[in-house]
């Protein structure tokens, strides 16, 4: 808990609160926009307007807030020399490890609250009135289970790469190849893919995507199941990287 505090209280002068509250407000910002300029076509009320949301967010929006907040994470330890203070640490590796996905993980959930927040008040703010339906925001929710897959990916990336763009360039290419493995409609790729697998899990349920499934327990199974694997293997790659890595470097 130690750990997690220090790291949380790193952050309470960098600018990535910026993150956590403008990566929604644009994503929200695209979706009811496109919404508000298709009434027309887009007449099923509140499931037109959230999928329109979600469609931006979950194919951009959200793996990039996440690669930059974890960019934004680990900028501390390659700064002012605080890298050789972490890797002589009394605390095990697989801690520090856990305590900055932990980090990377609150900011995650926070920008995902604010993008529930925004998306609900922008829908009363076109014209639509009462809640949008449980199933959408339990998608938007559920997605933060492969967020943790993604956060654990780009961790590893951020972690052994000391530049701050190049870790969220890669989260960008690896966005624009999530889209891709979607759209070809490759097999199982989805849980293979940490991206795609986020991506695929935002749009369960949304009438912008053709090939979106639905929340159903066969499907949060999978994702589930997936997101722990991706994750794991992250985690254990990251964790030997440090047991492996001279302090002096």
């Amino acid at each position: 808990m130690q750990l997690y505090l220090n790291d949380m209280l790193k952050l309470h002068r960098s600018y990535i609160w910026t993150v956590v509250l403008g990566v929604p407000f644009i994503a929200v910002a695209f979706g009811a926009g496109n919404y508000a300029a298709n009434l027309e076509t887009l007449d099923q009320g509140w499931d037109s307007y959230w999928s329109q949301a979600l469609l931006f967010y979950g194919m951009l929006f959200m793996g990039m807030g996440i690669a930059i907040l974890t960019a934004a994470v680990w900028r501390v330890e390659h700064r002012g020399g605080n890298w050789a203070p972490l890797l002589t640490s009394p605390r095990s590796y697989a801690a520090l490890i856990t305590s900055k996905l932990a980090t990377i993980m609150t900011l995650t959930i926070l920008m995902q609250l604010v993008f529930l927040v925004l998306s609900i008040g922008a829908g009363w703010l076109t014209g639509l009135s009462g809640p949008p339906p449980a199933s959408l925001v339990g998608a938007a929710l559920f997605s933060l289970i492969p967020a943790v897959a993604v956060a654990s990916w780009q961790s590893l990336l951020s972690m052994t790469i000391r530049s701050f763009a190049v870790p969220i360039a890669i989260g960008l290419v690896a966005s624009i190849v999530a889209f891709g493995v979607l759209s070809s409609g490759a097999p199982g790729m989805q849980f293979v893919v940490p991206q795609a697998l986020l991506t695929d899990t935002m749009w369960l349920g949304s009438t912008a995507v053709v090939y979106a499934g639905a929340l159903e327990v066969g499907r949060i199974l999978k994702v589930l199941l997936a997101s722990i694997v991706l994750a794991s293997i992250a985690w254990a790659a990251a964790t030997t990287y440090l047991r492996r890595t001279d302090a002096r470097l």
